[in-house]
């Protein structure tokens, strides 16, 4: 029998790659970063629906993260070396840049996600798909059209990667401020949270740790904390 979210992922996948047009780069960034994102997300829900899924979700992560760790972090790397890139002397471009895409990346992995667990056997449906991801179904594996960008990226970021961040830091030295990349993320939570006419403040933005705080139109608080663009609401 075929398995479940394999099946829902592959679908969602030639869904994403006849939607909006981008370079092949671009194209391969989304790919990785939307990979671990839903498996963030994944697990982050699994881990409320019972101890076995939980414990499948720990497991699966950690061997998918071995394996494929590397080329997420040159994914990120391309994300903000573009960022960066399209900046010249006016930063807030890159950062807005930035900010959509990852704002994209985990709209999509939102979807894939409610895909997924849209069944009445939550727990089935958990232990089914991490099996894919710690077994290498869902690997970025070489097969992909992505696989030799994201490799590149991978070189890259090893030469260059250190780098990058000291002039990311100069970056926001010079515009005086840092840009959050989830805030485009953290605004839909909290209007979804109902949080009406929410004022969003960046707390902390050293990705890929980002807080916000969100003042509410009726005078109440949320305190949101992001760990590579997937952000909760803290109790």
């Amino acid at each position: 029998m075929l398995k479940r979210g394999l099946v829902i992922i592959s679908a969602l996948m030639l869904v994403a790659c006849s939607g909006v047009s981008r370079a092949p780069q671009e194209e391969a960034i989304s790919y990785a970063l939307v990979h671990d994102a839903t498996l963030r997300k994944l697990a982050d829900e699994c881990s409320k629906v019972s101890i076995s899924a939980k414990q499948a979700s720990w497991r699966s992560s950690r061997s998918w993260w071995k394996r494929n760790g590397g080329l997420v972090e040159a994914a990120d790397y391309g994300l903000t070396y573009n960022m960066i890139s399209l900046s010249g002397d006016r930063q807030e471009t890159g950062a807005r840049y930035a900010m959509g895409l990852t704002f994209d990346i985990m709209a999509e992995a939102e979807q894939r996600v409610e895909e997924i667990l849209d069944t009445s056997d939550k727990e089935e449906a958990c232990v089914d798909v991490m099996a894919d991801y710690r077994d290498g179904d869902m690997d970025l594996r070489d097969g992909s059209q992505h696989y030799s960008i994201l490799v590149d990226l991978q070189r890259q970021n090893d030469a260059k990667g250190k780098d990058l961040l000291l002039k990311q830091a100069e970056w926001s030295r010079k515009q005086g401020k840092k840009y959050s990349r989830s805030a485009y993320t953290v605004e839909r939570l909290v209007k979804r949270e109902g949080c009406p006419k929410a004022k969003v403040r960046t707390l902390k933005a050293d990705w890929p740790m980002e807080v916000f705080e969100s003042v509410c139109g009726d005078n109440s608080y949320m305190l949101i904390r992001c760990e590579w663009g997937n952000c909760k609401v803290q109790d």
